[in-house]
């Protein structure tokens, strides 16, 4: 398997990235409830998260089968995705570049866990922006501040391009979260992080409360989805929209497993972070849509509810039409600005990776370039599709942790070390997981054809060529001299 020692690994071998990465300092280590537990409570509470998880599922009906499938995604996000990263970085106590160093080598790690990361960041930068501008602009239109047509699209040739108004709201927040993170306020970013997701809860129970009644009448009531335009792409179901949005956080995963005290807080913060709160927000989600999709159906008011700006079916769609007036705008507004924390952490991750990787390129031109590049993405509506961006997450992010789990059970839990260059079995069962869930796409049902079949193909791949001498030899790496500054 390629595990031998070799004592000529030096420091030139480490990709520039990868060498600031492993020589920064590690979060020292924590409770759960300081570290884990929190950090993926603000994960599943962000809106880009819940807001499309029902838009489709919501026509099949059976809102116990509909909560029993958002169940299911959790469970498999924490056993198959969450528990084998976390427990690579707890007991390596190494951040995630330098630990995928033994799975992919380590320009492999340099480039799949770094540069890739750093351009997903990127994206979710944008996602997020896009989110704060629609949901914010949404309630203002609810609270009858603004005429709807601020958040009507416009059409270049064949493009759809967002409106002036939605543009500038975001060309504001993308300056404002930018300088937050160009200026490495992380102490900021961090309490911003802590601070929104109890007011991001709060407000999702509030309206699903609000909407419960409404409930009734859509379990007994004929499906309303079915007469809603469709503003989101071709159907695809709770399960691979709620494993593909996780693949990529799993990765950090390694990270927070590192800062955990104890194997204890590894699990339970797991369970608590990712079982507990990605269900319970999944499930008030479902209660806020099927219950204005009964309060609307029960008031006939099909026509109104269709035309709304917002993507039908969505929890933005449900509370605007559901909930209407002063308390919708509140709720709308709220959620938008607290969707901005996670987006400072993005912008911040983004300009710390491609630092280390280019150092000659200032930070501040990196903050520029990934601000272009967000708000180009944000005029071309592209970050409103957000079960596209799911399922792109899944699908290049899903496989590269199927080949660090197949990595960590074929060592049988333990970090084998270092690979130099890049590692043959990693990069074999990262294309091939890729490969397979393209495939899938095509002639399985969306059950069969979700980020989970993918991560197994890649890790069962991995396995297969490691357990057959494939991999690189594995380099001593004696701890380096810690920089403060990470």
């Amino acid at each position: 398997m390629g595990t031998q020692k070799d004592r000529g690994f030096s420091e030139l071998d480490w990709p520039r990235g990868l060498r600031a990465e492993r020589m920064s300092a590690p979060a020292p280590r924590r409770a759960w409830y300081l570290t884990i537990g929190p950090a993926y409570l603000a994960l599943f509470v962000w809106g880009p998260f819940f807001d499309p998880l029902w838009s489709h599922d919501i026509e099949g009906g059976g809102l116990v089968r509909l909560a029993g499938s958002a169940v299911l995604a959790a469970v498999a996000c924490f056993g198959l995705f969450y528990l084998p990263m976390a427990y690579q970085g707890f007991r390596t106590g190494r951040r995630l570049g330098v630990v995928a160093a033994s799975t992919f080598g380590t320009v492999g790690s340099e480039w799949l866990t770094g540069t890739l990361l750093a351009a997903a960041e990127i994206l979710w930068f944008a996602v997020a922006i896009d989110y704060a501008a629609q949901a914010t602009l949404l309630g203002l239109v609810s609270g009858g501040m603004l005429p709807a047509g601020v958040l009507a699209n416009a059409k270049i040739g064949m493009q759809v391009v967002r409106g002036p108004v939605v543009m500038g709201v975001a060309l504001f927040w993308i300056f404002i979260t930018g300088m937050a993170a160009l200026l490495r306020l992380a102490g900021v970013i961090g309490a911003l992080m802590k601070i929104y997701a109890p007011v991001a809860l709060v407000l999702l129970t509030i309206a699903a409360a609000w909407l419960l009644p409404g409930v009734g009448s859509f379990a007994s009531g004929e499906a309303f989805g079915g007469k809603a335009a469709r503003h989101y792409g071709p159907h695809v179901s709770a399960f691979p929209v709620f494993t593909g949005f996780f693949a990529m956080a799993s990765l950090f995963a390694v990270e927070w497993g590192a800062s955990a005290a104890r194997r204890r807080d590894v699990v339970v913060g797991g369970l608590l972070g990712i079982v507990a709160a990605g269900t319970c927000t999944a499930i008030l989600a479902l209660l806020v849509v099927s219950g204005a999709l009964g309060r609307l159906h029960a008031a006939h008011e099909v026509g109104a509810a269709t035309a709304a700006a917002a993507p039908v079916n969505s929890v933005r769609w449900a509370i605007a039409n559901g909930i209407g007036g002063a308390p919708a705008a509140v709720i709308l507004i709220l959620l938008g600005l607290a969707a901005l924390a996670p987006a400072c952490f993005s912008a911040y991750v983004f300009i710390r990776k491609m630092h280390g990787r280019w150092p000659g390129i200032r930070r501040i031109h990196w903050a520029w370039i990934g601000s272009t590049i967000a708000f180009f993405l944000i005029a071309t509506s592209w970050p409103g599709r957000i079960e596209a961006v799911d399922h792109m997450m899944g699908l290049v992010f899903a496989p590269m942790v199927g080949a660090m789990v197949g990595d960590f059970l074929v060592s049988r839990g333990q970090w084998p070390g270092v690979r130099v260059g890049w590692n043959p079995p990693g990069l074999l069962a990262w294309i091939v997981g890729i490969a397979a869930r393209l495939v899938l796409d095509r002639v399985a049902p969306p059950s069969i054809a979700s980020p989970v079949t993918a991560m197994v193909i890649a890790a069962l791949t991995y396995a297969v060529h490691s357990l057959a001498g494939r991999n690189r030899p594995v380099m001593a790496d004696d701890p380096p001299a810690i920089l403060e500054d990470s």
